[in-house]
């Protein structure tokens, strides 16, 4: 059986855009093939404890606290719902002009050597988890297609060479652009990227 995982980021619980299309897309995706199985993280809603000392320690060999047994845990549990996805759809606003301090704690917490990337020689590191096809549903404020307002977009190059890093290379993105610089456009955006989601999810 298929296996979906489904990570929401937006801190917006209540107005997000982000989680809106990203469930739009794992509905339609359900619908269009049987027997996926779904899990869901939301980082929002339950918070991961940023990766601090006691999440190094975790990783480091010998005698541990019992706080840095708990990172070394958590660690565990991200990797292992990730190792056992097939696809992933991830829901990520751009927050000053990167992802959410959220997201960011899940990309480390599942970016540990050995595991899910191995060093292949001195400064070269390689990724693991191979297989997987991901999706990534983006909202910005502005619209950073084109130049010079797409050097600002650290967003979606960042998540491209975070999932590279651990070996996920099919990566789709779908962007809903210009949210608030373009308010009078914003039932065309969404009506567009609902398109574009119901072609990709079928």
């Amino acid at each position: 059986m298929p296996k979906l995982l489904h990570i929401q980021s937006s801190p917006n619980i209540e107005n997000s855009v982000t989680r809106t299309l990203s469930d739009k897309f794992v509905q339609t995706w359900i619908a269009n093939y049987a027997g996926v199985e779904v899990e869901m993280i939301d980082l929002a809603a339950e918070p991961l404890p940023h990766f601090d000392a006691a999440a190094i320690a975790g990783l480091m060999p010998g005698e541990k606290s019992p706080e840095a047994q708990s990172r070394a845990a958590l660690s565990d549990r991200l990797i292992s719902q990730l190792e056992a996805a097939d696809i992933l759809v991830i829901g990520a606003p751009m927050i000053n002009f990167s992802i959410p301090t959220q997201l960011k704690a899940w990309f480390d917490y599942v970016s540990i050597a050995g595991r899910t990337f191995q060093f292949a020689a001195p400064g070269i590191a390689k990724g693991m988890l191979f297989g997987k096809k991901a999706f990534v549903v983006l909202a910005r404020g502005g619209d950073y297609t084109d130049f010079p307002a797409n050097a600002f977009d650290h967003q979606e190059p960042l998540i491209r060479t975070l999932l590279g890093f651990i070996g996920i290379y099919d990566v789709t993105f779908i962007r809903a652009e210009g949210m608030r610089a373009k308010e009078e456009e914003v039932p065309a955006i969404l009506a567009n990227v609902e398109e574009v989601i119901a072609r990709l999810a079928a």
